[in-house]
């Protein structure tokens, strides 16, 4: 995955990337191309990381390949988790994830991380977010989102979640119920290819990006998925709203 960061931020807490021996612990299908993959560490020892950071992984063949954490990390102050959550798509002909998802648990393999700058900062905390995500780009959203619902705040978050059918839908049943247990928080989904039976939104999700950005004002937006999605996004955001790229933080999966 390339990552980009448009502008430098400031990391409150900095954390080193450390190479380690992973265990994979357990292996769960979100939908028909997509699979959540738990990993710990082989030493029990915890695994500290910032909500929005990514692993390498060393696979099987010689391959490695960049994959973002889906699972929010322990609070500071709090005794540390020794494993984290990936969310990744099988790719028709990709290496990495065909390696990946030929093992079992059990296997082991080498990482290092946590690495990337795709984080929320505390200084952004005190005004309304906007998350969009397509496809596994939900991955560090989802992360940052359990961190943030943890806190007790009241400022407004939202996710806009694009896919192409309600059988794409990852973590559906979770956020809806994030969204039932939390007034501050709604959750968004959008299908480009939906039923006759879908009554929620359409389309893509750029195109309902507008409407959010004039109720939420001053919102920061955090955007992750393929570069087309985040080069519409960016359009919409610069030429028909004028959104001061200061309020928009990215990060591609190509």
């Amino acid at each position: 995955m390339q990552r980009e960061c448009p502008y430098p931020r400031v990391v409150i807490r900095r954390i080193p990337s450390v190479r380690r021996t992973l265990v994979l612990d357990a292996i769960a299908e979100l939908s028909p191309s997509v699979r959540s993959f738990v990993l710990k560490s082989a030493d029990g020892a915890p695994i500290d990381y910032l909500a929005g950071q990514w692993m390498k992984l060393y696979l099987p063949g010689g391959i490695d390949r960049d994959y973002s954490i889906a699972s929010a990390p322990v609070p500071v102050g709090e005794p540390g988790s020794d494993r984290f959550e990936l969310a990744i798509t099988r790719v028709e002909g990709g290496a990495g994830s065909a390696a990946l998802f030929a093992l079992t648990p059990g296997a082991t393999l080498e990482a290092l991380g946590p690495n990337g700058l795709f984080v929320r900062e505390d200084r952004h905390r005190d005004v309304p977010a906007i998350y969009v995500a397509t496809g596994t780009g939900l991955a560090p959203i989802r992360a940052m989102l359990h961190e943030e619902l943890e806190r007790d705040e009241t400022t407004t978050q939202v996710l806009l979640f694009g896919c192409r059918t309600e059988d794409d839908l990852l973590y559906r049943s979770e956020l809806e119920a994030l969204a039932a247990r939390h007034a501050r928080f709604r959750y968004l989904p959008t299908l480009s290819r939906a039923s006759d039976a879908w009554t929620g939104r359409r389309g893509y999700v750029q195109t309902h990006l507008p409407a959010l950005r004039h109720e939420l004002g001053d919102a920061h937006l955090y955007v992750c998925g393929l570069g087309k999605m985040i080069d519409d996004v960016r359009a919409v955001l610069k030429n028909e709203l004028g959104v001061d790229r200061r309020f928009v933080h990215t990060e591609r999966y190509d």
